[in-house]
């Protein structure tokens, strides 16, 4: 069975941890933006398909930031995954899963990690061939105590997941700590209303303090 997400990816990931979450209005604010997160530490992105900046942005972060670990989210039209992969991205995720999509991935070669909230679709997923998966709306389902019953049964198949959704500065750490959460992912460290604003100097301090705590809650966790 193929791998959906591949190894070298996953590696990547877990090294790097923090994933900035991107919704770009406008294609021109991707490179200041980029800059600011790469200045503070954060080395990966996903750029969610939710507006008509993110595709043509895709080319250029590409071209400008080969040391970036460009992912794509709100991966959920078919054609997309391919789309993105001929731009340049690194890897792409979904909300929800759609077989349709995953398979789309496999087909064309794109890493990728279906989004799962419950047992029934991580089984599904996993049936595909995926062993990381991104946890969608992680705190919003009910956070860490519901992910740890949720994946309790298949620990023992060694799984991997990337949280999203309602993860903060604030309640990173604990996430952190998880032995089978490899990177975390949100909004915070680069919103809109900072992107508007051009506050890149905000976004590059808050890059460097979710590193900071990612890095000291992974010595304090299990695999430390």
């Amino acid at each position: 069975m193929v791998e959906v997400m591949n190894q070298a990816i996953k590696a990547e990931l877990k090294q790097r941890g923090v994933v900035a979450v991107l919704e770009l209005q406008n294609q021109e604010d991707a490179i200041p933006v980029i800059a600011a997160l790469l200045s503070g530490g954060v080395s990966a992105i996903e750029l969610a398909l939710r507006t008509e900046a993110a595709l043509p942005a895709i080319p250029i972060i590409h071209e400008k930031f080969p040391e970036l670990l460009l992912g794509i989210g709100t991966v959920i039209i078919p054609g997309q995954a391919q789309k993105v992969k001929n731009l340049g991205a690194s890897f792409a995720v979904s909300p929800g899963f759609n077989p349709t999509i995953v398979q789309e991935a496999i087909d064309c070669g794109l890493p990728f990690a279906p989004g799962i909230a419950t047992a029934s679709e991580l089984e599904r997923a996993h049936a595909m061939g995926s062993t990381f998966f991104k946890l969608f709306p992680a705190v919003p389902l009910g956070g860490i105590p519901y992910f740890k019953s949720m994946s309790a049964p298949y620990n023992y198949l060694g799984l991997q997941f990337f949280p999203l959704g309602g993860i903060t500065e604030e309640n990173m750490a604990d996430w952190g700590k998880l032995p089978n959460v490899i990177a975390i992912g949100g909004s915070w460290i680069a919103n809109q209303a900072l992107i508007k604003q051009k506050n890149y100097s905000e976004i590059t301090r808050r890059a460097k303090k979710a590193i900071s705590i990612w890095k000291n809650s992974k010595e304090n966790s299990h695999e430390a």
